[in-house]
């Protein structure tokens, strides 16, 4: 039987070379203009076969030599923590595809985590395709609606239009709320904006051991694998799709968005990624600072006349932790290091597997350390569950400690038994040598983020620093260019947003080439700030990131909060690479034309109203059907955060048929992973702070 498949075979080859000859090239066309125009027919057709020419339309195909592309996104990292900017995290590919390519220490992104993907993805400002928020947030006004116009072409929709592959694997969180569940609508789902293959979670947070996962337009659910770790699968989701992909076409290019949920809270990894880690934090976020500074000034990732911008009272000193309590707060930085060196591992595994593919030297990899500054939202004390601090329940260092030893001790914070999110002080740490963090879009410290870009077939200035100021709505004209593409006009008949970001690709072959992105405004949750040819006017809403009581947010509320009032402070940034002095008091007239500039640039980008994500807060309407009842029929489950029923800080009751004869308990789950079942038995818990069982003779 062998010789005469390999026979069947040579004759399929055959027949297919003559059809290649003879079929119609896929020939020039206006790729501004997406997708491709149906193609004529070029051939002949007579009434029989006789003097008839067949001729074939081909797939689109990219323009020759266009790279394959890989764009890494880490989440809440900061400036000063990756070892390759002098931070205190072993990041070992990072490290590698830095001595190969380019560092950049002036890349910007928004200071919060949907809006960048959102920025980064459409090469737009994000209040301008709608993300002036976060999904969770939604807001009656065009800047926070979430909804990302059609007029807005997603990066991933122009290549897959112009010939390439493409695919999301990881956190996604640019899909509203109330649509992530299987009845969409699916249009700003990750297929629907232009990936090919997406596999993930839709929301803008998960467990690594137990996520809600997506893959294309359905909902998954948790994996059932006991030895489950995000990381873990996203990295064989990415390295199968690659081999998939390449077996089917090689000569096609890919375009991967490899992001990782990783380092957002729950911070959660393995025991033997934090163990690495055991003693190294013991000196405390204030002296972790110190030499995190010595080490950029020693590496060169900031200029010698850098300073190391000083600790703001929000943030406790060191040396005023109480000596039981430090064992604690440093536990909570070693499980973070631990899980930002893992997630930078998982991008090695992608890095690797291209390598070995022999595909290296024709890829782009654009690797970005952050979606924002590291989260100061663990509070002053961190938390066992961060869901404590989402919904404004703050713990002492007593009620902490007591929740861990109910949890089972020290050592569970970072497994699946914990949510855990580590102290402000070791975010602004993280952040050296800035101030502040996520969510503070007026200080760098929350906008400023290491990236490094390798292209070994162009990029022949290995190793070196770039200092040009770039932003993440830059990525999408640079990849655009470095494939040879236009930036299209119109898409699906729409016409389209010019991209509001610049290509940086003249910095790849020459370190002073000038900065092209010389204006760019910052605004989240009132924080805002903006830059122009060096200088940055910022204005710091008076609200510390972690403060979301009802007694700090009626200060914001319509009639109480007037943003002129806030003072501005004035920088710049050419003379002072840390914004560490405020020159607004020396130059008045520089700080009336940046804020007028500001306000210009604001009502441009559809940034007002200010705080329109919080409006709802203060009685504005929500915008959804004000449905107040849930029915779940049998084998429901699965239910993403932003579908379950809208049961906080409201009166609501739950009723259950139940047919449970002595087989298991059932375990109703209003917070985060916690669960209680017993035999016979029906359990409450809210925040795993409180619980309530039902006896058996109520059920």
């Amino acid at each position: 039987m062998f010789k005469p498949i390999g026979c069947l075979i040579v004759i399929a080859l055959v027949v297919a070379l003559q059809i290649t000859g003879s079929a119609a090239d896929d020939g020039e066309w206006d790729r501004t203009v997406l997708p491709r125009p149906p193609q004529p027919f070029q051939g002949v057709t007579k009434r029989s076969l006789e003097g008839s020419v067949a001729t074939f339309t081909q797939p689109v195909k990219a323009p020759p030599n266009a790279p394959n592309i890989l764009l890494v996104l880490i989440d809440d990292a900061g400036f000063g923590n990756p070892s390759t900017f002098g931070g205190p995290v072993a990041t070992p590919t990072f490290d590698k595809l830095a001595t190969e390519g380019l560092r950049y220490n002036r890349f910007h992104v928004t200071a919060l985590c949907s809006p960048t993907r959102a920025a980064l993805l459409s090469g737009r400002n994000h209040h301008a395709v709608g993300f002036g928020s976060i999904c969770e947030l939604i807001g009656g006004w065009p800047g926070y609606s979430t909804n990302w116009p059609t007029s807005a072409a997603s990066i991933a929709q122009i290549l897959q239009g112009n010939g390439y592959n493409t695919a999301a694997i990881g956190k996604w969180h640019l899909t509203p709320d109330a649509q992530q569940g299987p009845a969409g609508p699916f249009d700003r789902w990750p297929n629907a904006l232009g990936f090919d293959y997406f596999w993930g979670f839709l929301g803008g947070e998960s467990g690594q051991f137990d996520p809600v996962l997506a893959e294309n337009n359905s909902i998954i659910g948790v994996p059932k694998d006991k030895n489950f770790y995000l990381n873990d699968a996203m990295i064989e989701h990415s390295v199968t799709w690659i081999r998939d992909q390449k077996a089917q076409a090689p000569d096609r290019p890919f375009f991967l968005y490899f992001s990782t949920g990783a380092t957002h809270a729950p911070h959660q990894v393995p025991k033997e990624w934090s163990d690495k880690y055991k003693g190294k934090f013991d000196q405390g976020w204030d002296k972790l600072r110190e030499e995190t500074f010595a080490r950029q000034k020693q590496l060169g990732v900031i200029p010698a006349n850098a300073q190391l911008t000083s600790r703001d009272p929000a943030f406790p000193a060191w040396n005023s932790v109480p000596p039981e309590v430090k064992k604690l707060y440093a536990h909570q930085m070693e499980v973070y290091a631990g899980y930002q060196e893992n997630a930078d591992h998982a991008v090695g595994g992608v890095v690797r597997a291209i390598e070995d593919m022999g595909l290296a030297d024709n890829t782009l990899i654009i690797y970005i350390f952050g979606d924002n500054g590291a989260s100061m939202e663990g509070t002053e004390s961190g938390t066992f569950n961060e869901m404590t601090t989402l919904n404004g329940v703050p713990l002492t260092n007593e009620q902490q400690l007591k929740a861990i030893k109910a949890y089972g001790g020290l050592d569970k914070w970072g497994g699946p038994d914990m949510a855990p999110h580590y102290a402000a002080g070791w975010a602004w740490a993280g952040n050296a040598p800035f101030k502040w963090g996520k969510q503070v879009a007026s200080h760098l410290g929350g906008i400023r983020n290491p990236m490094v870009v390798t292209w070994p077939k162009r990029i022949k200035d290995k190793g070196s620093l770039r200092s040009q100021f770039t932003h993440c709505t830059d990525i999408a004209p640079t990849i655009l260019e470095a494939a040879g593409l236009p930036e299209p006009k119109e898409v699906n008949g729409v016409a389209q947003m010019p991209m509001h970001g610049v290509s940086f690709l003249s910095t790849f072959d020459d370190a002073n080439a000038p900065s092209k992105h010389t204006q760019q405004y910052f605004e989240i949750l009132g924080n805002r700030a903006m830059y122009k040819d060096g200088w940055l006017a910022c204005w710091r809403l008076d609200r510390i990131p972690w403060k979301i009581d009802p007694e700090t947010l009626a200060r914001f509320a319509p009639g109480k909060w007037d943003p002129d009032k806030d003072k501005c402070e004035l920088y710049n940034l050419d003379e002072d690479f840390s914004q560490a002095n405020d020159v607004a008091d020396k130059y008045p007239d520089r700080v009336r034309d940046l804020t007028a500039l500001f306000w210009a640039e604001a009502e441009k980008y559809q940034v007002l109203p200010l705080l329109g994500e919080m409006a709802t807060i203060w009685g504005f309407p929500k915008g959804l059907p004000e449905q107040t009842k849930f029915t779940y029929y049998n084998g429901t489950e699965n239910i993403s955060s932003g579908m379950i029923p809208p049961i906080y800080n409201r009166s609501y009751s739950i009723s259950a048929d139940l047919d449970n004869p002595g087989r298991s308990g059932l375990g109703l789950r209003p917070g985060y992973r916690w669960r209680d079942c017993r035999r016979g038995q029906l359990s409450w818990r809210l925040l795993a702070l409180y619980r309530k069982r039902l006896p058996q003779a109520d059920l």
